[in-house]
């Protein structure tokens, strides 16, 4: 018996496998390409969102060092203001002292010639008692110490403006000098202002290096604290 081999297998039969493979491989690769379209635009929003986030937060930054710049320099400008306060009261109260002591020095003097022609008074009476009523000299003792008396009335009425002079002089150096404590104590104050901002200055542009949200918060703490030092020394008293 002769056995007869099977047909070869024609186009027709092998078609629809080679077209189904076509179609899975087209299909795939679609789907690969759709993924990676979608990590594609993930990724480049995230960027985006990353870049518009470090954009805002240099924004943040500079206004920030803008006006800590402009408040240190508001402090510079007021801290050399009260610099010159300080050196003009100082020169007021040191003049005002020196015044006060060459018055002073006056005031002696003239209490020295007051305590001489008191000294003139008592001899003049006590030689006109030992000199007769008709001797002539004991009329010219009299108009000398009548002299004396209205010089010893006009020292007295020198000693007395010489003496406002001083308390005047005296009064003036003591508000001075007060005056000049107060400048300091403010320049003091102002000094305390102007290192914390500066420190908080530091702090906000060290963002721009490290992207560090808190140290710009921090900074911005540390400035109201400087700022608040500031406005404290204008109103200090």
């Amino acid at each position: 018996m002769t056995t007869v081999p099977p047909p070869p297998p024609t186009t027709t039969q092998t078609m629809p496998t080679s077209s189904g493979s076509t179609d899975q491989l087209e299909t795939l690769l679609e789907r690969a390409l759709t993924r990676l379209e979608t990590e594609r635009k993930a990724a480049a929003d995230q960027a985006a969102t990353a870049a518009a986030t470090k954009e805002a937060g240099n924004r943040r930054v500079s206004i920030a060092a803008l006006l800590l710049t402009m408040m240190l320099s508001f402090l510079g400008f007021v801290r050399a203001n009260e610099d010159g306060e300080i050196g003009g009261d100082k020169v007021v109260a040191l003049q005002s002292k020196n015044d006060a002591a060459t018055e002073w020095t006056l005031y002696q003097t003239k209490i020295a010639q007051r305590s001489s022609y008191h000294e003139a008074q008592d001899a003049l009476a006590r030689e006109a008692l030992s000199i007769p009523a008709a001797d002539p000299r004991r009329r010219l003792g009299r108009f000398h110490h009548r002299e004396y008396e209205l010089k010893v009335h006009q020292l007295d009425d020198e000693n007395r403006q010489v003496f406002y002079v001083i308390q005047e002089l005296r009064r003036r150096e003591y508000h001075a000098t007060k005056d000049a404590e107060h400048h300091g104590r403010r320049t003091t104050r102002y000094d305390m202002a102007i290192r914390t901002l500066t420190l908080a200055l530091v702090l906000i542009s060290v963002t721009l290096l490290v992207t560090r949200k808190y140290l710009f918060w921090f900074g911005l703490f540390v400035a109201s604290i400087g700022a608040l030092l500031g406005v404290t020394g204008y109103f200090l008293r």
